[in-house]
This record gives C-alpha cells, sequence and structure tokens, in this order.
C-alpha cells in the first residue's frame, strides 16, 4: 500500500498579527494536488488540524474542504485529534464526514468500536487496518485500559500499554492485513521545532520508544513539527511535521508530507515531499547597514531581526522596517551589563529606576534619559 502520511496543519494559527489563512490554504491546495498526483491507497492524518478548540468558520471551512477534496483524490482519510484539537468538534463533525470516505476520531476507542478502521487499497484486494490514537490529555481515563487498572500507570506506560492493546487486536481480528497506526504523542528523544505548546510536550506527555510496536507496519504520527524519523524500538514510525513554518521557532525548516511504501516484508518513507507554497520565515541578524545591504536577498520572508548596535536605540524598529518592510520583530543586540543583585530597601526612587533600567537594558541609564526621569518625578510631587 502506498500511504500519504500528514500532521499539524494548525489551520488559523497567525504569525503576530499576520493572519495566515491565504498561505495555508495554498499549502493545503498543494497538498491535494500531491494526492491527486501520487495516488495514495490511504491518506493519515496525525493530528493538529486546527489551531485552536473553537476555531474561526474560515478556518473549519478550509479544514472540512481540505479532507474531502483528499478523499476526493481516491484514497479513504482517517483522522485524529491533536492537543490543539476539540475532541467535541471531531465528534460532532464526524457522522457527516464519513459519506464521503472520511473518518475523524476524537477520543482514544475501544478497537471494536471504532479505534481500529478497516480500509482497502485501490487494488480492491489489500486489506489494512488502522488503529487510531488522538491526543490523550494527562487526566483523560481510556475506559477499555482502566478496568485493568492500567489507566492509573504513568503517562508513557499508559501510552505504550494502549498501542501495544491496539497491535494485539489487529493480529488476532486480522493477520494478513496490513498494520497502521495514527497517533498524536512525543516520544522521548524526538527533536521539537520550538513551536509546539510547551506544556504538552515536557516530561509529564513523553513516552518511550517501545510505545511503537514492532509488528505494526508504519506508525504515522503529529505533535513534533520538525519532519523526522521518530525514536522507536522495532517499528517504523515517522513524524511528518507542520506543513507550514508556524514561527521562528521553524526559521529555516523545510516542510514535507509524506510517502510510505509498505508491504508485509518491508515499510520504506519512498518520498519526502517538500511543501513550499508559504512564505518562509528567517532569522537575521548585522548591523543596520549590513542588513540594508542584503535587503534583496530577503525578498518576501517574514523576518525576525536582531541588530547589532552600541546600545539602545530608540527608533530602530522604524528605521528597520523602512528597508525591510517584513520585518515582525525586532530587537537591538549589544553588550549588556549584569545587573548586581541589590536589596531595594531604603533606595531613593532615582536610584530604583537606575537599578530596573540595568536590569531590563543592560545598560547604564544615561544623563538625559535621568534627568527626564527626575522631571517627571518632580511634576508628579515625589519627594524620595
Amino acid at each position: 500500500m502506498k500511504v500519504l502520511h500528514t500532521a499539524d496543519w494548525h489551520v488559523g494559527k497567525k504569525l503576530g498579527r499576520i493572519d495566515r489563512i491565504e498561505e495555508t490554504r495554498a499549502v493545503l491546495d498543494e497538498l491535494v494536488s500531491i494526492a491527486e498526483e501520487e495516488a495514495p491507497d490511504l491518506i493519515l492524518v496525525a493530528g493538529d488540524l486546527f489551531d485552536r478548540a473553537l476555531p474561526p468558520f474560515a478556518s473549519m471551512g478550509l479544514v472540512l474542504t481540505t479532507l474531502v477534496r483528499l478523499a476526493g483524490s481516491g484514497a479513504p482519510v482517517v483522522a485524529v485529534a491533536g492537543n490543539h484539537d476539540s475532541a467535541e468538534l471531531f465528534k460532532v463533525l464526524a457522522p457527516y464526514l464519513t459519506s464521503y470516505n472520511i473518518t475523524l476520531v476524537h477520543k482514544p476507542l475501544r478497537p471494536e468500536e471504532g479505534g481500529v478502521i478497516d480500509v482497502t487499497a485501490r487494488d480492491g484486494t489489500t486489506r489494512a487496518q488502522v488503529a487510531c490514537f488522538p491526543f490523550l490529555h494527562e487526566t483523560q481515563t481510556v475506559d477499555f485500559m482502566d478496568a485493568s487498572g492500567e489507566g492509573f500507570k504513568s503517562y508513557a506506560e499508559r501510552i505504550r500499554k494502549i498501542t501495544s492493546h491496539y497491535a494485539g487486536y489487529m493480529a488476532k481480528t486480522s493477520p494478513t492485513a496490513l498494520n497502521f497506526l495514527v497517533g498524536h504523542f512525543m516520544i522521548d528523544g524526538a527533536i521539537p521545532s520550538g513551536s509546539e505548546r510547551s506544556l504538552h510536550i515536557g516530561e509529564a506527555y513523553m513516552t518511550t520508544p517501545a510505545a511503537v510496536p514492532a509488528d505494526i507496519n508504519y506508525t504515522a504520527l503529529g505533535h513534533i513539527h520538525a519532519c523526522q524519523k521518530a525514536p522507536s524500538g522495532t517499528g517504523e514510525a515517522w513524524y511528518a511535521g507542520s506543513l507550514m513554518q508556524l514561527d521562528f521557532g521553524e526559521a529555516q525548516h523545510d516542510k514535507f508530507c509524506l510517502l510510505v511504501d509498505v508491504t508485509h516484508d518491508r515499510t520504506r518513507v519512498e518520498k519526502r515531499i517538500p511543501i513550499t507554497s508559504a512564505r518562509t520565515l528567517r532569522k537575521v541578524s548585522g548591523t543596520l547597514e549590513e542588513l540594508t545591504s542584503r535587503a534583496r536577498e530577503y525578498g518576501e520572508d517574514y523576518l525576525d531581526v536582531s541588530v547589532v548596535t552600541d546600545g539602545p536605540s530608540p527608533g530602530l524598529a522604524d528605521a528597520v522596517r523602512e528597508v525591510l518592510p517584513n520585518a515582525l520583530n525586532v530587537r537591538a543586540d549589544y553588550e549588556r551589563l549584569e545587573a548586581e543583585a541589590s536589596k531595594r530597601e531604603g533606595m531613593r526612587l532615582d536610584e530604583l529606576y537606575s537599578a530596573f533600567v540595568l536590569e531590563r537594558r543592560g545598560i547604564e541609564p544615561g544623563d538625559d534619559l535621568m534627568a527626564a526621569f527626575n522631571e517627571l518625578r518632580d511634576q508628579v510631587g515625589a519627594d524620595w
């Protein structure tokens, strides 16, 4: 079977105040074109289709339209909820999409009650089973594990037990089928991009490579935004990564969807297909003169700019944006003094302000600044 694996669309995510819905639309158009050209047997979407639980109508419409278009390429689509998605929204939408050959799974379900999906390849004979493992919150219960007491183990062990349960079920139910797992969780050793929700990638939400069962042919993962082979024991698992650079934590990371060729004998990621429709995010640094001289090479990229200066420079951001209009973040980069820890009790107001400036800006306040501060202090009548 040929499988198209994608994840972490994060439709609706903004970059600061920049609405990127049109960029996202172009990226998803590109994904649909890939599905039409490659004609996979199965499309797996490993969570975080939306950027927030209550998405705007435009985001919801774009996701639903894209899912229908993907299924229209001739392959069944199976998507699980990620930590940014609303499980309840997935549950509400699921019945309306089944007629399009789209399966949405909102939470870990019993294998026989929707946790494992049967699909057939384009040849009409090759069968596959897909175990669906949406994001599991630390406090969330899984009814088919709790009865045996397994639901009360550590988070890492619960994830491992659930994936093992799905693998065992599929091995018993149809020994001749190809077996897949599509899930949204972090494996210890995976490399985050820096843009993931930090609360859900820490130790409390981490499992071990043993969570990838050896007897599953391919594990399609979401949650980590950098495309990479996932740490695993003997099973084959990949993170597809996000489809576009979501913030400057992903600056200059290439983006892909994965085309995976799976047989009973071996699994091979046949292609990492580049996704190139979104604008590039780039971190740049240098003096204002150096940045000005390189302005052409940055093109339409969104920029995070660090300007080398001798110290704080009022009006710096405006000066940078005159030559680099796509500079979203601008900061001055200069050698900063270390502020000594001091007791504030008994200090005069001007001394407190001087210490504050040193702590925040890494430089002693100049005479002009202190004169302005003292003038303001006199105007408000502060006498200390």
